[in-house]
Formats: C-alpha cells, structure tokens, sequence
C-alpha cells in the first residue's frame, strides 16, 4: 500500500461543490477532502480486505445471535425497558442496508478491526462519488494510467439491496422516509445519495428533518408535512433515539426501520469482546475485553474506549502503563471496553484508518483517513485510492 502524491485537479473545490460535497473542509486548517496524495494498492490487496470484511461480517452477524440466545443485552448499556423492543425486532426483522469496517492495516500484515460502524457510517457519498469522480477525471486528463480501477461498487450494491428491501420490508407501501439532522451538511448529503439510490431501486423517497419528525394522535410518526412515515431511514444514531422521549412509541409506530433497531447492537463496542471471546486469537480481530474484566489488567498496550463513541470521542491509549494519547467527549457512562492496541499504518507522519465498506453481505468498496493524531477524530482526511496490478 503506497500513499503517492499527484497534482490537485484544476478549481477542484468547485468540481466537489458541483457534486454536492460542500464540507471538503472541516476548517481553513483542517482539510476533510485530499485531491493531492492517493493511496496506490494492488488487487491481490483488495481481495484480501474484501474477504476479511465479508469473514467478519457473518462473525459480527453470528455474535449477535449469540447475544440473543444467551440474553446478553444487559452489556450493551441500552435502556433495560427497550430489551423486548429489540429481541422483537431481532427475531422478525435479519434483513439490512450496510456498514462500515474500521481497520489498522498497511496492506502487508492481517487487518486488524479497531470497530464496526453498521448503523450510521459516515464518508459514503465521498467513498462512492467523490473519489469514483476524481479517478475518472484524473484518467481523463492523463494524470493517472488508463487501467486505473477503484474498489468501488457502492453506488451498485446500494441499489441492489434497496430493491431487496422494498421487496421484503414493507412492499405495500413505497415511500422511504430518509431522516437527519438537516444542520449537518455532512448528514443531508449522505441521506441525499442513499435516497437517489432507493428511487433507482423503485422507492419514492422523501427526506426529511430528524426534528420536524411528530407524533400523530394515534401515536404513529409523521413527516413534516403531516404525511404518516411507514418506513424510516434514519441517520440519527439508535444509542441517542432509545433514550429520547419519542422511543416509547417506536414498537407502536407501525413503522418499518431501515436499518432494524437491532443494529444498534452491531455498531457497539460492546460486540468487540464478545467476538473476541467467541473466536480468540482470530487473526483479524484484537484481544478485548469489557474493562471491569480482569483480564483487561493484562494488555499493556491497550486502547479504552466508550460501549458507544463516535469520532474518537472518550478514548485513551496506554503504553506499557502509561497514557500517551487520549481524548474527551460525553461518553463513558454506558461502560467501557480495552482492546489491544494496534498502531496504524504511518505516512509522512499522519496514522492510516482503512474503512471497508459490506452492502448487505458484500464487500463493497475501501476508504483512507489520514489522522495527524493517534486517536483518528472528526477533521481526518479523506483520501481517495486506486488498484494498479
């Protein structure tokens, strides 16, 4: 795995505009979008990451059945009143959309999995659409060899599996509602692409503001124009809806989710040391363990991290005993867990996470961060990659 440097295409600020992707840049000193460095792999490379993903996958898959049968909730830190709503959708309701694999990997050694973003991973519209766009028009002006290919099918596995779930969710009812956080320009792309893809797949889709979202008189969910939501995408994070007040009428809503509530179980931390229990010494994942176990006590180079924490919030990373790296945030009080700590890949300085990307249960496409911390946050950067054989 090779980071090389090419010259930035022509206004590509504009180019990205022109697409929608107005958040290149977190800040004038904080870059998000990279159009000057890529990451070069090779595809003995790209089936390897794509086989640990779609491996992993069914593990994670397997682990939450695993969860259900030993009535394991309990270590999830979720709302003891919201158990029965998840076993319930658990056991009517295995089908789902996508998610994200984070790995430490420098293309030589096994991917090590750091985490399993499977509710709402973020960078999709750049992984898809930027990087597919700054490939082709690198090509295009011969700045990149013309057998230059990507690891990228999100755009045609997402529309696959939508169609699969408008045949299997709800099919009497074409609508697909898309919620976020419309503040977000981030969020209001992302549900923007992934609804152009439903209605590729046949859905009408509507988006609409995770906060103009009513409660009806007969407790059902209704859009911002008074249109009752039978089937609901939503970018907001299910660990914050089962403590909102609007989730004691999730199991009376009638509404159909995309993704099913028991996902929020396949994006926890929590799953980490239960994959770890049931498949020790896995090449691919890291020995982890809850952190009042007292087996955690033993891994001397280790990483601290929240049941539930997003963009590296709440994290600490201990060396030999000593914290050399850690962060704040508002998470922890759900519990923690203490994973082996695996250093990511370096590049002129800056630490490498590698996202790999399953549609339902295909590897479907790579993404780079490039993070000048150890502990990758908010502002990383995104970089886009291509195969050369």
């Amino acid at each position: 795995m090779l980071q090389r440097d090419i010259e930035p295409r022509q206004n590509w600020q504009e180019r990205l505009c022109e697409l929608g992707f107005d958040f290149y840049e977190v800040s004038s000193q904080h870059p998000y979008w990279t159009d000057h460095q890529y990451f070069q792999l090779n595809r003995t490379q790209i089936e390897q990451i794509d086989s640990v993903t779609e491996e992993l996958h069914q593990l994670t898959i397997k682990a939450i059945e695993y969860v259900f049968e030993h009535d394991l909730l309990h270590l999830f830190g979720l709302p003891e009143k919201h158990h029965a709503l998840l076993r319930h959708s658990w056991e009517t309701d295995k089908t789902y959309l996508y998610g994200r694999f984070d790995f430490a990997w420098n293309g030589k050694d096994a991917p090590k999995l750091l985490e399993y973003n499977a509710q709402t991973p973020t960078s999709l519209f750049e992984a898809s659409v930027a990087a597919w766009d700054w490939l082709k028009q690198n090509v295009d002006a011969g700045r990149l060899p013309s057998q230059a290919d990507q690891f990228n099918i999100l755009d045609e596995q997402l529309i696959v599996q939508f169609s699969l779930l408008k045949t299997t969710k709800n099919p009497q009812s074409p609508v697909l509602h898309f919620a976020c956080d419309e503040t977000s320009s981030e969020d209001v792309r992302t549900v923007t692409y992934m609804a152009a893809c439903a209605e590729e797949a046949g859905w009408e889709a509507v988006i609409v503001d995770i906060n103009a979202i009513q409660l009806t008189d007969d407790e059902r969910f209704a859009d911002h124009n008074s249109k009752l939501i039978n089937n609901l995408f939503s970018l907001y994070p299910y660990e914050f809806a089962l403590l909102d007040e609007y989730s004691d009428y999730l199991a009376c809503s009638h509404c159909t989710f995309i993704e099913p509530l028991w996902k929020v179980l396949l994006s926890s931390k929590a799953l980490l040391p239960i994959l770890w229990q049931l498949h020790p010494g896995h090449r691919n994942l890291l020995e982890c363990y809850f952190a009042d176990d007292p087996r955690a006590e033993s891994l001397k180079n280790k990483v601290i991290k929240p049941i539930f924490s997003r963009e590296g919030a709440n994290i600490g990373i201990y060396c030999q005993g000593e914290q050399v790296a850690g962060t704040s945030g508002n998470y922890g009080r759900e519990g923690f867990i203490c994973q082996q700590y695996a250093p990511l890949a370096r590049f002129d300085g800056s630490h490498c996470v590698v996202g790999s990307w399953v549609i339902g249960q295909v590897g479907a496409g790579i993404s780079f961060r490039l993070s000048d911390n150890l502990i990758t946050n908010d502002v990383a950067r995104f970089v886009p990659h291509l195969i050369l054989n």
